[in-house]
């Protein structure tokens, strides 16, 4: 959660000059509020990409994870070799549950850092979590070689080699782990994996109760000793264990069915129907996910050849599909709102994109229709201020520097329209409507 990276903060700080000094102490003595303010006004005369960063640190601090992850983009904007602010954006989506943007960040801080140890144990993670064995393994494997003493990379390594069937492997790196930790429960967990596969349930059991013991708020422990109990037919202990797994948040369908072959070995027969119901129905819901997220993208394909064909009204139709296929998908929604927008159904298209910047607050585009869509609806003080977020987010997008100079001007405010147009003609001298654009604000100016 970005505690790491208050001394990276502070080291980075202190080459930045004396003028962020206040910033520095108020950031040190924990008064986020003041920092962040300080910082923002020092980035307002300090051009520094750090700065960005800082402010984004403080307002996740302050549990304002969408200003963060604003701040954090227009840091990796203005300098995309910032490592740093790629590896924020990704802990911050992590955190969020966006799995994609999270994992697309840390892999652009590894392009950048191929030996990032943060950058390594972010992707590596979310690669087992999206049970991708091989590519957690590669990453694990290079963070191992960087610490051969780090237990966690160790034990997750061994998960991942468990995950791919390699169980020499595994077991080599969950014996190193325990070595280097001897109270790792992910370790202790592994081993006893590896010992229920050699038919070693009795020695199983005994490793993963002490998983049990040092990790009693985590569900995978309990469901592992849960398993072990059914093997060895002892169902009472193993029904015990696997409701506790699901108290504790196991919703996969595993759980279930573990839990129904213990309610059966006790003769509890109607709560064994009903959990086989529960694991029926969780097991259909994950197929149908994955179904669903495939049709998805037909349906995409399907209505991006509409569009090029100039059939928006079947476009959008299509689009709406996908969204009831994927209603979670922040490009899904981008797209739907760009198509109402385009049939003029502004309501609708403003719900869809800010659907969207919800999911997705970093990304600059989406702040772009939005400033549009607000503009077209005569809100322009609040076209403004999204406008003014999309060019933060992305300064070399001159068609969102002509968009902010065309409401400046709606808004009489022709100086500030005359230096939007300015930069957009300077982004993209190829465009006419930008340098006529100027033109209008020079002569609004001079009246």
């Amino acid at each position: 959660m970005l505690v790491k990276y208050a001394a990276i903060a502070t080291l980075v700080l202190v080459a930045s000059g004396q003028t962020l000094d206040q910033a520095k102490r108020a950031f040190d003595a924990q008064r986020y509020t003041e920092a962040a303010k300080l910082f923002e006004a020092a980035r307002v005369s300090d051009p520094a990409c750090e700065i960005s960063f800082f402010v984004g640190v403080t307002r996740y601090r302050l549990h304002q994870v969408d200003a963060a992850l604003i701040a954090f983009q227009e840091a990796a904007e203005c300098d995309p070799k910032l490592t740093v602010a790629h590896i924020a954006l990704g802990e911050a989506y992590a955190e969020r549950g966006n799995d994609g943007k999270a994992l697309a960040a840390y892999e652009r801080a590894l392009t950048l850092e191929p030996e990032n140890p943060p950058g390594l144990r972010g992707a590596a993670s979310l690669y087992l979590r999206g049970k991708l064995n091989e590519k957690a393994a590669a990453t694990l494997e290079t963070l191992v070689k960087l610490d051969p003493t780090d237990a966690q990379a160790r034990a997750d390594l061994g998960a991942a080699y468990f995950g791919m069937s390699n169980q020499e492997g595994a077991e080599k790196e969950f014996r190193e782990a325990l070595r280097l930790n001897p109270k790792s429960a992910a370790a202790l967990l592994g081993v006893g994996n590896i010992l229920l596969r050699k038919g070693e349930e009795e020695h199983a059991v005994e490793v993963m109760r002490r998983a049990v013991v040092l990790s009693p708020k985590a569900f995978e422990p309990r469901f592992a000793l849960g398993s072990a109990y059914n093997r060895l037919g002892r169902f009472k202990e193993a029904a015990a264990e696997l409701e506790t797994a699901v108290r504790l948040g196991g919703t996969e369908s595993e759980v279930y069915y573990h839990l129904a072959r213990a309610y059966g070995g006790l003769g509890r027969t109607e709560e064994r129907s009903a959990t086989l119901a529960k694991f029926a129905e969780l097991s259909r819901q994950a197929k149908a996910d994955t179904e669903a997220r495939r049709e998805a993208l037909k349906v995409v394909a399907q209505a991006k050849a509409l569009v090029d064909a100039g059939d928006l009204v079947h476009a959008l139709a299509r689009m709406e599909q996908a969204r009831d296929l994927s209603p979670q998908d922040d490009t899904v929604l981008f797209r739907l709102a760009s198509l109402d927008y385009d049939l003029a159904h502004y309501d609708r298209a403003l719900d869809c994109i800010q659907e969207a910047i919800a999911l997705a607050p970093s990304e600059w585009v989406y702040y772009l229709l939005q400033g549009l869509i607000e503009g077209r609806s005569g809100r322009l003080e609040l076209a403004r201020s999204s406008l003014q977020v999309a060019v933060r987010l992305n300064p070399s997008a001159a068609d969102a520097h002509n968009a902010l100079g065309e409401v400046a001007l709606r808004l009489g405010d022709a100086d500030a329209a005359e230096a939007s147009f300015r930069t957009a003609s300077k982004l993209d001298p190829s465009q006419a409507a930008y340098r006529a654009n100027l033109e209008i604000a020079r002569k609004a100016a001079t009246r």
